[in-house]
C-alpha cells in the first residue's frame, strides 16, 4: 500500500550529465563525486530544513521549498563551479510530495520533479533550462532575477507534451554582476567541505526518486536483460522496477533475433513491452506503413458505424 502526503510546491533543480550510466563504473563514480562536491558547496547558504537532496540516474535532484530565487542562485553557483564538467541543469517549480510505500520505503514524487528532469534532458552541456512555471514563480518573488531569464524555444517530451523553455540571458547576468561589484556586494564563494553529501529531507531521511515500472507481455517466453544484466525470464517475470532515466532493455529467445528497446522513463512512469517471438508474417509479405494506416482507419470507421 502506498500513502501519499499532501503536495507542497518546491523549486526543483536537476543536475545531470547525459549518458552518465553508459560510462565506465570508475568514470561514473568520479563524475558523481564532482556533482556532489558542487552541490554541497552551493547549498551552504540554504537552511537544511528547506532543502531535499536525492540521487538520480544521471546525477542529483535538489528540491528547495518555496524559494525560486534561492533555486536560481543555487543553480548559478553550481554552473559557475562546473568548469569543464558537461553538466546539464534543469529547473522547475511545481508540486512535490512524499510517497510512503510498504515495499520501497519513502520516495519524492510529483510533476515538480518530472518537469525538472525533462528540462535537464533538453539542456545542452554547460547550459541551464527552466520551465514557464519556474519563470512565473521567480517573477512573483524576484522580478529583477526573472528579467535575467530569456525565452529559449519550446521542447516536446516523449509524451508529446510541449514545454516553454527559458535560459539565463548572459548579457543580463554580466550587467547585474557589474552593478553588484559597483555597490560592493560580495558574491557568494563556495568552500568545498570534506566528506560525502548528506541526503537531507524535510520529512526524514532515505528519500529517493520513485522508480519506473516496466511490464512485459512476451510470448512464448524471453530472458530479460537490463543494461546487459540478466533480471529473469518472462513468464513468470511480469514487471520490474528500474531507476528513472535511460536504459537498454533486451529480451532474448534463441534462435530468434533479440528484441532491444532504448527506454528513457521518468519517475513513477510505467511502460509495457509487448512482443511475440516467432510470430508468422501475414501472407503476401509485410504491408507498408501506409497500408497499415489505411487498414487501421477502415477498422475504426467500421467500429463506429461508418
Amino acid at each position: 500500500m502506498t500513502d501519499v502526503a499532501r503536495p507542497a510546491h518546491a523549486s526543483v533543480i536537476v543536475l545531470a550529465v547525459h549518458e552518465l550510466t553508459r560510462k565506465a563504473v570508475a568514470e561514473q563514480g568520479r563524475v558523481r563525486a564532482r556533482i556532489e562536491d558542487l552541490a554541497r558547496a552551493a547549498l551552504q547558504p540554504v537552511p537544511p530544513e528547506r532543502r531535499i537532496v536525492l540521487d538520480a540516474p544521471q546525477g542529483l535532484v535538489v528540491a528547495l521549498l518555496d524559494s525560486p530565487g534561492a533555486a536560481l542562485a543555487f543553480a548559478e553557483r553550481v554552473q559557475a563551479g562546473a568548469a569543464d564538467l558537461p553538466l546539464c541543469i534543469g529547473i522547475n517549480h511545481g508540486p512535490v510530495m512524499i510517497a510512503k510505500d510498504a515495499n520501497r520505503g519513502q520516495a519524492l514524487v510529483g510533476d515538480g520533479i518530472a518537469a525538472g528532469m525533462i528540462m535537464a534532458r533538453a539542456a545542452a552541456p554547460a547550459r541551464m533550462m527552466a520551465t514557464r512555471p519556474f519563470q512565473e514563480a521567480l517573477q512573483a518573488e524576484a522580478p529583477d532575477s526573472a528579467a535575467r531569464l530569456s525565452p529559449a524555444g519550446v521542447h516536446t517530451d516523449a509524451q508529446v507534451r510541449t514545454h516553454e523553455l527559458f535560459t539565463l540571458d548572459q548579457g543580463a547576468v554580466r550587467s547585474q554582476r557589474k552593478r553588484l561589484a559597483l555597490t560592493g556586494i560580495v558574491a557568494f564563494a563556495g568552500i568545498l567541505a570534506l566528506g560525502v553529501v548528506a541526503r537531507m529531507a524535510l520529512y526524514g531521511s532515505g528519500l529517493r526518486a520513485a522508480p519506473a515500472v516496466i511490464e512485459f507481455q512476451v510470448t512464448p517466453r524471453g530472458d530479460v536483460y537490463i543494461d546487459g544484466v540478466l533480471k529473469g525470464s518472462t513468464p513468470p517475470l511480469k514487471r520490474i522496477e528500474i531507476t528513472p532515466g535511460r536504459h537498454i532493455i533486451e529480451v532474448r529467445n534463441s534462435p530468434h533475433p533479440p528484441l532491444k528497446v532504448d527506454a528513457n522513463p521518468g519517475p513513477a512512469e510505467e511502460m509495457t513491452i509487448v512482443h511475440a517471438f516467432g510470430a508468422k508474417k501475414p501472407k503476401g509479405g509485410d504491408k507498408s506503413l501506409s497500408e497499415n494506416a489505411r487498414d487501421s482507419w477502415r477498422s475504426f470507421r467500421k467500429g463506429v458505424g461508418f
